[in-house]
């Protein structure tokens, strides 16, 4: 297997991954944070679970935002690898505004209907309850936290990266100070428990969207984006981001039910000895501590193929694809390794009983198997065949892996077999191993490389 020898190329996945790397580290702090004093503030678990299953309709707009941005930076990497700034500019522009149309939906959602909401996910009414205020007030967040994200990803299609880093670093002393302060009632503030929380995630929104806007309007001079240009529109853009933007948003959808879904699985088990929801938020949150190299690197992968494509140059995107397969096997390894060194010490940072720390130690074990497949199925799917233009492909795999196979799994192992939580957890990251066979397959031809860009537009 040929891989790349230029150092430079080296150079530029470094230069991408590194902030990205840091950014989801960072989220990972401020997220271990919440959970960390969460945990400490309610020792029976039921204020952790409470805002783990409310943050899943705000882990669904996540991923339709990262979608709907993903689509756009499809073409925009390609158009970036022509040079075409006009062009990015009015992708930037589509991608803002369906952004703050499904965020706005999102927001009206929550705010209207919290305890309906957190009655999807669990029968338990103190959790409800507690989940329906967090919602009350995070749902104000929605709209701010879309316009972000949208033009956080979107300034990656142009290696744009290091804004990331300081925007989460200070939103991140934000929130953990406010929720410090607000959660336990230290210094003289009131001790509002899971409000508090909401409440300092809400101001850390606000921060976040002041700091980006400030940086893309009156800053940056690469893009060179105004306000004006939110306006901007171009049929022809449009068509093509919708022809071949359309799957990854569909992709990112349908992956995001699936999660839902299976977290609403695992809310509903009532046969564990221990919290099983506890139980997967530990290892969900040590998963995404120890997986954030591969998904820097599966956005390097997505700017650096997309970039090539647009180039023309072929060859050399059969030469980094074939160097993404090196890295993303060193990255699953490396990733697994880790889980496995701080499963005990993760788990003791919470005060829950001995069976839902054992529950935990138990899942974190299925989830270091796992993350050797994610490492492949995200650096492959997200990256490269994203970045290449394969949307269509990428759309089909998921909804066949997840939906035909592991969701089906999964909820037969918990309904009916009424299996263990970890064989239910297993059942649901099967579908990582499916994606990554026939994504390998898919890669060793050459069907996958689609360029995208036009050569100009009207």
């Amino acid at each position: 297997m040929k891989l790349v020898k230029n150092k430079y190329f080296y150079y530029n996945v470094l230069a991408i991954t590194i902030p990205l790397v840091l950014q989801n580290l960072i989220s990972f702090t401020a997220k271990m944070v919440d959970t960390l004093m969460l945990g400490r503030a309610d020792d029976t678990g039921a204020l952790l679970s409470a805002s783990h299953l409310a943050n899943q309709p705000f882990f669904l707009l996540l991923i339709i935002i990262f979608g709907v941005s993903g689509a756009g930076s499809v073409l925009a990497a390609q158009y970036w690898g022509k040079k075409n700034i006009e062009a990015i500019k009015i992708i930037f522009a589509i991608i803002l505004r369906i952004s703050i149309i499904f965020s706005a939906v999102f927001s009206a959602v929550i705010l209207l209907f919290p305890r309906g909401i957190m009655s999807l996910f669990t029968k338990r009414p103190e959790i409800i309850e507690s989940g329906a205020e967090y919602l009350s007030i995070v749902g104000w967040a929605y709209v701010l936290f879309a316009v972000s994200m949208a033009l956080i990803c979107s300034l990656r299609s142009v290696e744009i990266v290091r804004i990331s880093v300081v925007v989460s670093l200070v939103t991140l002393f934000i929130s953990a100070g406010l929720n410090y302060l607000l959660i336990f009632g230290n210094f003289g503030f009131p001790a509002l428990g899971i409000r508090g929380a909401a409440i300092s995630t809400l101001i850390a929104r606000i921060t976040e969207f002041i700091l980006i806007l400030v940086f893309v309007f009156l800053i940056d001079k690469r893009v060179k984006f105004r306000p004006r240009d939110i306006f901007k529109r171009n049929k022809q853009l449009f068509k093509d981001l919708m022809k071949h933007g359309s799957p990854v948003i569909f992709n990112e959808v349908f992956w995001a039910l699936g999660i839902t879904i299976q977290a609403a699985v695992i809310g509903h088990i009532a046969y564990s000895a221990g919290d099983p929801v506890a139980a997967n938020t530990i290892a969900g949150v040590v998963q995404q501590f120890a997986t954030v190299l591969m998904f820097g690197i599966a956005n390097a992968a997505t700017v650096l193929i997309g970039k090539s494509v647009g180039e023309g140059d072929l060859k050399g995107v059969q030469l980094k694809a074939n160097t993404f397969k090196l890295i993303a096997l060193l990255a699953g390894l490396s990733a697994c390794g880790v889980i496995l060194l701080i499963r005990d010490i993760a788990v003791n940072f919470y005060s829950f009983d001995a069976e839902t720390s054992q529950l935990a130690r138990e899942l974190l074990v299925i989830t270091a198997i796992s993350v050797i497949f994610i490492s492949f199925a995200s650096i492959y799917i997200v990256g490269v065949l994203r970045g290449s233009g394969d949307t269509k492909f990428c759309l089909w795999l998921e909804i066949i892996a997840l939906w035909g196979f592991s969701l089906p799994l999964a909820a037969f192992c918990a309904v009916v077999l009424q299996l263990p939580v970890p064989f239910v957890l297993l059942a649901m990251r099967s579908d990582e191993a499916v994606k990554t066979v026939v994504c390998t397959i898919r890669l060793n031809g050459k069907k996958w490389i689609k360029s995208l860009a036009r050569e100009s537009i009207n």
